[in-house]
């Protein structure tokens, strides 16, 4: 593993904070444009003139934002959580549960991503178009999927670094 106080982890450090970052921003401006698109779908459809295309852009603008969330809410703790078992655990075992839930995320993100991989590489080999009113080619629908699963997996990889990081400093502190 890196060494945590060396230039690599700082760097990799810095850029998986700062892709989590941007794909909050890009989350939040997608969350109010689906706002914008329901409240003028809405309005449209009180008015006499229901707009179809609405739904199939709020619905992409969703897959977007979910995708986009999953490594900022880990980044932020919000993802996983592990107090809820903390108390189930023998006290000696409860300063790796940090780690366990890394790995965890490791292993699910690994398996997430291979499985959108698949799924999107299809897309793109075949170019078939989505199930929708407007015409778009599902590979951009899916093409998210693998990119904030990858990212999910490097902010996993980072909360284990750090986590070693704090268990090695609170062994400095025993001795």
């Amino acid at each position: 593993m890196v060494e945590p106080h060396s230039r690599a982890f700082t760097l990799f450090s810095k850029a998986v904070e700062g892709v989590n970052a941007l794909f909050t921003a890009i989350a939040c401006l997608l969350v109010a444009a689906i706002g914008i698109i329901v409240v003028a779908a809405t309005l449209a459809r009180s008015f006499g003139a229901p707009q179809m295309w609405a739904h199939d852009y709020a619905q992409i603008a969703f897959v977007y934002v979910v995708f986009l969330s999953l490594a900022p809410a880990l980044q932020s703790g919000q993802h996983v959580t592990v107090e809820l078992f903390e108390g189930l655990v023998p006290r000696g075992f409860r300063k790796y549960l940090d780690h366990v839930a890394a790995i965890a995320c490791i292993l699910f993100g690994a398996i997430f991503f291979w499985y959108l991989w698949q799924l999107t590489a299809r897309s793109f080999g075949d170019n078939r178009l989505a199930n929708a009113v407007i015409t778009v080619q599902l590979k951009w629908i899916q093409v998210i999927g693998p990119i904030g699963v990858l990212q999910f997996v490097l902010t996993a990889l980072l909360r284990l670094a750090e986590a070693q990081q704090r268990l090695r400093a609170a062994d400095r502190l025993k001795d």
